[in-house]
């Protein structure tokens, strides 16, 4: 109940049944743990000898060094993702360094405290436990050997499927409550990963599939259908240069035009009053490779798996910097951090870019926090290298401040160390950069040919404790700025319900570019495509359509949020949901 603060509330009763609805599930765990040891004892008919006592002593001291591990990492995970440790977060384990760049040193600290803390009291009770079984090794019997060899097949095949009912162990059957934060207490941490890696990472079959291929296809294909209705010109030139400027975190919660807090960040917001403001526009991803590939590729986030990270994947992606190289552009990537975090650097070069700039890319004495260079250094450098660039050029910066453990320089403008101020400041630093970056390249001789795209990765719980099943949390600016639109745009809001995957569409029409090969994007300024948008966290998703929403959790088959009047409409939502994701899922297995 570490991270139950922000929760939607609950009573100590309920809480308390978390405990006896997870019991079958940490029995099941109990009986897998149990496998060897009893395969051991059957194997075994003579009287118990000291070296196998001692060998399933060291076993079972590994077994609860990682179940504590386990434990501890859940609560972690848990409290910066808000869901359990999981096969993606497994994935991440190959950037450790990097990991650990989102906690302070005083977070690190305590975790290594409270691990040897947890360890130390497990291993004694388990040394207090098992000297009492050793003392009872030289009693053997062979009628109750005999009688172990019958009854523990029996009790462990129970007990790991949950029972002797038609369908096995699951989390449905575990799921008691109508909030989900009750029943993921109740998931045993380690039968959770255990289940999610066999779903995400050992199969190839496709864990969404809800109807016929040709029957997902269809209902897919009329969410982007769409007729041949007049999309306005918004640009003055089909030839601009493009600079896209993706902010780390930045939800909409804290952009005063789109209803989050007003002064957190105000020049973002005078760039919404200024520019044509996309305000109905939500992450599918929670992360930051999610995000670059939404953006960058027009595809939405992948449940468990990030197809950044995998190379034969994502190079077969469409991709915008390889459309606008073709076309004659300079390309270029900018980012403070560290660009082989995520398999981030294969993924740039496979996608074309003439120049990538990263941490190492940057002088030793630039000043920076613990994820890496600070925002105001990095476009301060873009501004630097684009002087001499030859135009049109595309470039993408990626900022980093606004990522925990939100280490900003400067004085804070939010007082306190609560989680919640420690981010708006960073949001407040990574705005004012984005204001002194625009204000200063006002002067530039390419700015009055530039499109400049203002874009979030993804939204974040911060600063409003939001749940990550809410739409909210997902909430993103979406801002296309300069002087190159047209000033009849300019202050103008579009209400057209979508995500920052749609950028791609959006974008390419304007340049009269082909845009069938974004399969999975639709054009914003269009006026007869469908209002619809989705989100994952792994085995949940969210689909939205005009104002209602709901969220389906795969493994229960229900729904856990439902914004819908009536039956009928819920039902028509959640068809076309779990189309989406089953047809989504299924290319990503084809790629």
């Amino acid at each position: 109940m570490f991270n139950s603060e922000h929760q939607t509330p609950f009573t100590g009763l309920e809480a308390s049944l978390a405990f006896l609805h997870g019991a079958r599930m940490d029995f099941s765990i109990v009986c897998y743990i149990l496998l060897i040891p009893v395969l051991l004892l059957l194997l075994s008919f003579w009287k118990p000898i000291r070296l196998m006592y001692d060998r399933l002593d060291i076993y079972h001291r590994v077994i609860l060094l990682i179940l504590t591990i386990l434990l501890a990492a859940n609560v972690l995970v848990y409290h910066f993702w808000g869901n359990m440790l999981n096969y993606r977060a497994l994935t991440y384990l190959a950037d450790p360094a990097e990991m650990l760049n989102s906690f302070t040193g005083f977070q690190i600290i305590a975790v290594i405290v409270i691990l040897i803390i947890l360890i130390s009291l497990t291993w004694f009770a388990f040394r207090k436990i098992a000297k009492s079984t050793k003392d009872g090794t030289d009693k053997y019997s062979w009628k109750l050997h005999l009688a172990a060899v019958f009854f523990l097949p029996l009790i462990l095949v129970a007990g790991i499927r949950g029972g002797w009912q038609m369908l096995p162990l699951n989390e449905s059957l575990i799921s008691y409550s109508s909030n989900n934060y009750l029943n993921q207490a109740a998931f045993n941490p380690a039968w959770h990963l255990m289940y999610d890696v066999q779903n995400a990472g050992l199969t190839e079959s496709n864990p969404f599939n809800k109807m016929e291929k040709a029957v997902a296809d269809d209902l897919v294909n009329e969410l982007y259908r769409h007729s041949a209705d007049s999309i306005p010109q918004i640009l003055s030139s089909i030839n601009p240069n493009i600079v896209v400027i993706i902010l780390e975190s930045h939800t909409a919660d804290v952009v005063g035009s789109l209803g989050g807090e007003k002064d957190v960040s105000p020049y973002l917001d005078s760039l919404c009053n200024n520019g044509l403001l996309f305000g109905n526009i939500y992450s599918s991803g929670g992360r930051t490779d999610q995000g670059i590939v939404s953006i960058l590729n027009g595809w939405p986030a992948t449940p468990y798996h990030s197809i950044m990270r995998s190379t034969e994947k994502s190079k077969l992606l469409p991709s915008l910097p390889k459309d606008f190289k073709a076309r004659g552009y300079h390309t270029s990537f900018y980012y403070g951090g560290e660009s082989n975090f995520s398999n981030m650097n294969v993924y740039l070069l496979n996608q074309g870019f003439d120049k990538i700039i990263d941490e190492k890319s940057f002088p030793s004495q630039t000043p920076h926090g613990k994820w890496g260079i600070y925002d105001e250094q990095l476009f301060i450098q873009q501004q630097k290298d684009m002087k001499g660039m030859t135009q049109p050029f595309f470039s993408v910066m990626m900022t980093l401040s606004t990522h925990e453990p939100f280490d900003v320089p400067g004085e804070k403008r939010f007082k306190g160390n609560s989680e919640a101020n420690l981010f708006r400041n960073a949001a407040a630093y990574t705005d004012s950069c984005l204001g002194a970056y625009l204000h200063s390249v006002s002067n530039e001789k390419w700015y009055s040919n530039t499109l400049f795209i203002i874009v979030a990765d993804h939204g974040h719980r911060l600063p409003k404790y939001r749940g990550e099943l809410q739409p909210e949390t997902r909430h993103i600016p979406l801002v296309f700025y300069g002087e190159v639109i047209k000033p009849e745009y300019r202050g103008m809001r579009i209400p057209k319900l979508g995500s920052h995957h749609d950028i791609a569409q959006t974008l390419l029409s304007q340049l009269k570019m082909p845009v069938e090969s974004y399969s999975w994007s639709k054009n914003l300024l269009s006026t007869s495509v469908n209002d619809f948008a989705y989100y994952q966290i792994e085995s949940v998703v969210g689909w939205m359509e005009d104002r209602e929403y709901l969220v389906y959790l795969y493994p229960n088959e229900g729904l856990l949020i439902d914004s819908t009047e009536t039956k009928l409409r819920s039902d028509e939502l959640l068809l076309r949901g779990q189309a989406y994701v089953q047809k989504l899922y299924g290319e990503y297995l084809d790629y």
